[in-house]
């Protein structure tokens, strides 16, 4: 892919259910530097999966037909991005030779959760951990599964992939759900492979470099701004996975050593 900005033909794909915030719209518009080096488009409803699936379409059909698109990206309406993005996602996204990257995005409420996991090899209904923002402050600013030792799962509220139709034909999103009997808890509860997960285990099955990154300022806006660019939460790590009975953070002893935090103390 050419590293001049201005001769990249981006798709960038908002799916939303008609709650888009003003900061999300600002960054949906001020992705990139050279306006017209993107295509935009905006799928609305409630099967969020088909929405992704929708956009996903839109780029396989531009393709098919002969038009040239380098990059995929996704903004979900709820989150809002520094100015030109995008351009600097793609340039991270080179600079790593990664075929995928995902922006950190905390979830929305206090313990510092995000969307980023671990995951546990033969078991895709359990992710061995989710990383929260007091992880990343070990990690180097953009990461892969090199630095954990497990591969990673991505979110999709904010990345980018360089687009090749071989492997993009392959993939897909879908939720996953089911109910178990949890023997050790003489219970039935509910169990969901999300969407985001489901299509990283199939980036990670079919080999792609995929990474994640905090190198992009973004806010997850719900009652509260959820910010990515300082270490906060109640939990360390996370605690709550049911089977895993994890004691410490995932972060490998060697990564710390070897990583200077960047990410300050609130």
């Amino acid at each position: 892919m050419t590293t001049d900005r201005k001769d990249r033909r981006i798709f960038l794909g908002m799916p939303g259910y008609g709650k888009q915030t003003a900061a999300a719209g600002r960054a949906f518009y001020i992705a990139c530097a050279d306006f017209g080096s993107v295509f935009r488009a905006y799928e609305n409803g409630s099967l969020l999966a088909n929405n992704f699936n929708k956009l996903w379409c839109h780029v396989l059909n531009k393709v098919h037909r002969g038009e040239r698109v380098d990059y995929f990206a996704m903004l979900h309406d709820d989150i809002g991005a520094e100015d030109f993005w995008l351009d600097k996602l793609i340039d991270e996204l080179e600079a790593k030779q990664l075929d995928v990257l995902g922006v950190v995005v905390p979830i929305k409420d206090h313990r510092g959760f995000t969307s980023v996991a671990v995951h546990e090899p033969g078991d895709n209904w359990e992710v061995d951990c989710r990383l929260t923002m007091r992880d990343m402050a070990k990690l180097p600013e953009t990461f892969t599964e090199a630095d954990l030792g497990k591969p990673l799962l991505l979110n999709t509220g904010c990345w980018v992939a360089k687009w090749n139709q071989s492997w993009a034909r392959q993939v897909h999103f879908e939720i996953n759900d089911r109910i178990i009997f949890d023997i050790p808890f003489n219970c039935y509860r509910p169990q969901v492979e999300p969407e985001d997960w489901f299509f990283s285990r199939q980036l990670n099955d079919i080999g792609l470099r995929i990474g994640a990154t905090r190198k992009i300022a973004v806010q997850h806006q719900g009652e509260l701004d959820f910010l990515n660019t300082h270490v906060w939460g109640s939990c360390e790590f996370d605690n709550e996975s049911p089977k895993r009975g994890r004691t410490k953070s995932p972060v490998p002893e060697t990564a710390k050593k070897n990583h200077k935090p960047e990410l300050l103390e609130v």
